[in-house]
């Protein structure tokens, strides 16, 4: 995950600062359209150097300036990207980006919710480099240095929310499934399997789904919104290689892949290319997906056959020579939920729910963002709780 300042600062408080790994933000990241890598470099001339776009998508691109605001408020992610920079960009750089990062379809998310910083930018500037070039970083004046590069920690991501629930101690309260959820008088009421207790507030961070349940004799306008929420099932797969599999070693941060109809793999990421001690010694570990918006039916496919899919797939999009060992294959029924072209219509009924029972509030990854630091900020901004 990216180390946000919100997130390094609960680093620091919980003295993990020791124990966590960053990955060199140097590191190259890779599109693979039609069987083959392209490396994408840090910085915008990479988009003028890769051979991903034609001279005239190249063309296109930088033509953005002078490109008229557009006026359709359920506008996609595809159709806002193409209209900005360009058919070529929306379908080889968008596209793959929104299949790997959110498991999405570009054509199906809205652009307006996924992707409101540069729908804002389009607004207030009139353009997308107007508006990266006035943007101002969000850490600036800030008193705590936040280190660049991808975090993780030297006994895995694990770490950070073991340490929260230490020190939370017996305020935890794990193993306690809510089943109602009451107004009472100025408070809450509180029903778990296991006791029934008085709260002043309530902040629900489960699943849209199990939010949806909860709130359904509440607010059934709000429980339908959070219940239509589509997410999508994945499959995250790992693979071990020998690294002398390999035509040349792997180096880099990952690949995305152009979606096309007869590639499964969304995306991978390079394990142990990012950090030290994720395979042994002279072995690599990558770690795909599988499924997503575009392809519900993969991710239920047998350990074996999906194993055999994924495998072959990134044999020839990595060029190794040998086939892959399966580590794990983890399936998530609902995964990342999806900012449709509805989206917008239904977080507002959410938050009419919230202005009509005061004291509750709803936050989650449906909800403002679907990163880690994204909920992390909004957890703290929900608890009153400063970095």
């Amino acid at each position: 995950m990216r180390p946000t300042p919100e997130i390094w600062g609960l680093v620091e408080e919980l003295g993990l600062a020791g124990s966590a790994l960053l990955a060199d933000p140097r590191l190259p990241r890779f599109v693979e359209l039609d069987g083959k890598l392209h490396r994408l470099a840090p910085g915008p001339q990479t988009l003028l150097l890769t051979r991903l776009l034609s001279p005239l998508g190249k063309l296109r691109l930088l033509a953005e300036p002078f490109v008229r605001s557009g006026t359709e408020p359920r506008e996609s992610v595809r159709a806002f990207f193409a209209r900005r920079l360009g058919w070529q960009v929306a379908d080889r750089l968008v596209a793959p980006f929104v299949s790997g990062i959110w498991a999405g379809d570009a054509d199906r998310l809205s652009a307006a919710s996924a992707f409101p910083v540069l729908k804002r930018w389009e607004i207030e500037h009139g353009s997308l480099l107007r508006g990266a070039l006035s943007r101002r970083p969000r850490h600036e004046g800030s008193s705590r240095p936040v280190p660049r590069g991808l975090l993780s920690f030297s006994e895995g991501l694990e770490t950070l929310p073991r340490a929260l629930a230490d020190r939370l101690g017996p305020r935890l309260r794990t193993e306690s499934p809510v089943r109602t959820l009451k107004p009472d008088g100025k408070g809450w009421r509180i029903e778990t399997e296991r006791e029934t207790f008085p709260a002043a507030r309530v902040v629900v961070a489960c699943p849209a789904s199990e939010a949806a349940r909860l709130l359904e004799p509440l607010d059934p306008s709000a429980s339908r919104a959070l219940a239509e929420v589509p997410q999508p099932p994945l499959a995250v797969l790992h693979f071990s290689w020998p690294a002398a599999a390999f035509r040349r070693p792997l180096h880099g941060f990952g690949h995305l892949v152009v979606p096309t109809h007869d590639r499964r793999v969304l995306g991978a990421v390079w394990s142990s290319c990012l950090f030290a001690g994720r395979a042994p010694e002279g072995r690599v570990l990558v770690t795909a997906f599988v499924g997503g918006a575009r392809d519900s039916a993969t991710p239920s496919l047998p350990d074996a056959d999906l194993a055999e899919l994924a495998g072959r797939e990134l044999a020839v999009s990595l060029g190794a020579g040998s086939p892959a060992s399966l580590v794990r294959v983890t399936r998530y029924a609902r995964a990342l939920p999806q900012y449709d072209l509805d989206h917008e219509s239904r977080m507002q009924a959410v938050a009419h729910a919230e202005a009509r029972m005061p004291g509750l509030s709803l936050i989650g990854n449906y909800r403002g963002g679907i990163s880690v630091g994204d909920v992390v900020r909004h957890g703290l901004a929900a608890t009153g709780a400063g970095t």
